[in-house]
Order: structure tokens, then C-alpha cells, then sequence
């Protein structure tokens, strides 16, 4: 009876260690991996045990850019090949990182999603698709869901784009390196802790995935046209302006104001002595 139930608890702890895995994969690494559907924004894990041993991947899943940095010859020949882009650091344990290792052995996931992600998802699009991308991309139209727009924190070489923001990557050569299939995984559910957390309750639908995955495409092949943008003397000459004009208004409103605290008029007027 116990050698039953000591069975039974491995096969339990097995089954929940493997779930922990897979719940981990989709959550962090199916944004830029697949295991057995081709290379997305990084490569294809498939069979990735029996080309590293153990106690490197755990130390490159937990921080890539530490082993970089480190000079490893694998890490730095990674980097490389996929144009500097680094993989985020992981939080996790190394009996957590063993279980996603795990699941991947057991031949990963089949997530529709991911199958669809490898395909060229802009075979059917339009210049319409690239226009509403850079609308939405600027923010002069709405995501369906509420997000913010991405200028809030990402600029691109366009033209049509007024500014951009500087916490995040300039995306105009974004699609050169990841292409398409790699943009629009980021875009849908993105590893990067600060865009997962401003989009999670704000996922954008899949139409806006291809509208903006097709406008940063054509940011990435229009580039060498672009015109770097001087506001500089545009913004001086309106602030000259500007001034000007609040300095007439003000003299206008305030020309017949009072030039002493006293009503000298009233204190100059002659007084009558009363006896």
C-alpha cells in the first residue's frame, strides 16, 4: 500500500512540476519561442537540452546579458546572430527553470497561436493597414481596448509622426530584425516587463497587431527616405510669438491700473476745518 501511494506522489509531483513548466512557457517564453514551429524572435527550442547542457542554460535563461557580458563564447555568439536583441532576466528558481527545460524536452507547445505567428500575417494587407498602424502608433486613433499609445514611450524615422517618447527602443529598424512574425508576437503578448504590464488589461486585438506589425514595416523599409525633423526654429519663432502676444495682453488689461497702493486723488483733496 505505501509503495501505491509513494507511486501515486510521483506521479503527481511529475504532473504538477510539468504543469508549473508549461504554465511558464506560455507565460514568458511562447512570446518569442517556439518548440518545433520555427524561429520566432528568438530561436526555435526544440531539441535545446541536447545542445546545452544543463547548468549553462539555466544560468543564460536567468540572465543572458550577465553571461554576455561574461565573455562566454555560446552567449556572445548568440547575441550576434540575432542582432544584440538580449532576453529579458528571469525571477525564477532552477527547479522552475528545470521544469519549463522539462516541458520543452516533452515537445513544448502546439499553441495555435504561435503556428499562425510563423506564418506571414501580412500577405492580405493594404496601404489602409499602414495608415490605421500609424494612427494608432501616434495615437490619433484609439486601441479598441484603452491602451496607450506607443509613442508614449517609442519613437520611429517618419515623417508623419510629430515626437516620440525615450523610455523605450526607437522601432524603425525593429522589423529588419525581428520581421514580422516576430513583431507581431511582441505586439500581441510581449516578454518585456513594462509593455506586459501596460498592456495587460489592455490587449490590443488582432487587427491592431497586423496594422501596427505592417506600419513598422514600412517604417523599417522607408527609413532611408525619411528627413530628420528640425522643430527647433519653428518652436523658437512660436514661443516669440507667443510672449508677444501675452505681453500686449497684459499691458492692455492692466494699463489703467492704480500705480499706488492709495487713492492719492482722495488724500491730496483739500479738507474742511470744522470749528
Amino acid at each position: 500500500m505505501k509503495t501505491i501511494l509513494l507511486i501515486v506522489g510521483i506521479l503527481m509531483a511529475t504532473s504538477l512540476w510539468a504543469d508549473e513548466g508549461k504554465d511558464i512557457f506560455q507565460i514568458k517564453c511562447a512570446a518569442c519561442h517556439t518548440v518545433g514551429n520555427g524561429r520566432l524572435v528568438g530561436p526555435d527550442l526544440q531539441g535545446i537540452t541536447e545542445k546545452r547542457n544543463q547548468d549553462w542554460l539555466i544560468a543564460f535563461i536567468k540572465s543572458s546579458t550577465a553571461m554576455i557580458k561574461s565573455g562566454d563564447a555560446d552567449a556572445v555568439a548568440i547575441s550576434k546572430e540575432y542582432n544584440g536583441l538580449l532576453m529579458p532576466d528571469n525571477p525564477y528558481s532552477d527547479a522552475q527553470i528545470l521544469s519549463v527545460l522539462s516541458f520543452i524536452e516533452q515537445g513544448g507547445t502546439s499553441d495555435e497561436n504561435q503556428v499562425s505567428a510563423t506564418a506571414d500575417i501580412l500577405s492580405n494587407t493594404t496601404p489602409n493597414n499602414i495608415e490605421s498602424g500609424a494612427l494608432l502608433f501616434s495615437g490619433e486613433k484609439r486601441f479598441t481596448n484603452g491602451g496607450a499609445a506607443c509613442t508614449s514611450c517609442h519613437s520611429v524615422k517618419d515623417e508623419r509622426i510629430f515626437s516620440g517618447g525615450t523610455l523605450a527602443k526607437n522601432l524603425t529598424e525593429t522589423w529588419d530584425i525581428m520581421g514580422s512574425s516576430g513583431v507581431a508576437t511582441i505586439i500581441r503578448s510581449s516578454p518585456f516587463p513594462v509593455m506586459n504590464m501596460a498592456y495587460s488589461k489592455h490587449s490590443l486585438t488582432e487587427e491592431e497587431v497586423i496594422d501596427l506589425t505592417a506600419y513598422l514595416k514600412s517604417v523599417s523599409q522607408e527609413r532611408y527616405y525619411q528627413r530628420s525633423s528640425d522643430f527647433s526654429i519653428a518652436f523658437a519663432i512660436f514661443g516669440l510669438v507667443f510672449f508677444t502676444l501675452i505681453f500686449m495682453v497684459t499691458i492692455a488689461l492692466y494699463f489703467k491700473r492704480k500705480s499706488y497702493p492709495v487713492n492719492y486723488d482722495i488724500l491730496n483733496r483739500p479738507s474742511k476745518v470744522v470749528n
